[in-house]
């Protein structure tokens, strides 16, 4: 049997963090506990989403090309670092009243999410054998 798309799955969970993170931007214009509300429910996602990827489905990635995928992932790691840390200084201003770069933020999002679905999940939909792609799509659907 012919396992699912991960690039399916992923782009599900994508747009689940866009629909969050669409909500804090309608909160930072109200009061600061409506933010830290939203801003929390997004981290969250966020942070399983990330744990997702690296634990999943990053460690179970061999790509066909060694020099290409291997400077991918650190890359990507690299981003969901920048991503969680930016988010939290966010978070701080909103709690303090201060603005943000959201605009910045959401661009960075938006960057590292299109790269992620045009190279690659498609990669790993089209390297992995169909066992090793069961076996994280498997992963993927438990920390759903």
């Amino acid at each position: 049997m012919k396992a699912q798309a991960i690039l399916d799955l992923m782009i599900k969970d994508h747009g689940r963090l866009i629909s969050l993170l669409n909500k804090v931007e309608k909160s930072i214009s109200k009061d600061s506990e409506s933010a830290i509300k939203a801003f929390d429910a997004f981290e969250w996602a966020f942070e399983k989403h990330v744990f997702t990827e690296e634990k999943a489905i990053f460690t179970s990635y061999q790509p066909k090309n060694v020099s290409i995928g291997f400077k991918m992932l650190p890359e990507l790691i690299k981003e969901h670092n920048e991503i969680i840390n930016r988010l939290r200084v966010m978070r701080r201003d909103a709690l303090i009243g201060h603005s943000s770069d959201f605009v910045g933020f959401k661009e960075l999002l938006f960057r590292h999410k299109t790269f992620e679905e045009e190279e690659l999940y498609p990669k790993m939909d089209q390297e992995l054998s169909e066992a090793d792609k069961q076996r994280i799509i498997n992963r993927i659907q438990e920390m759903a």
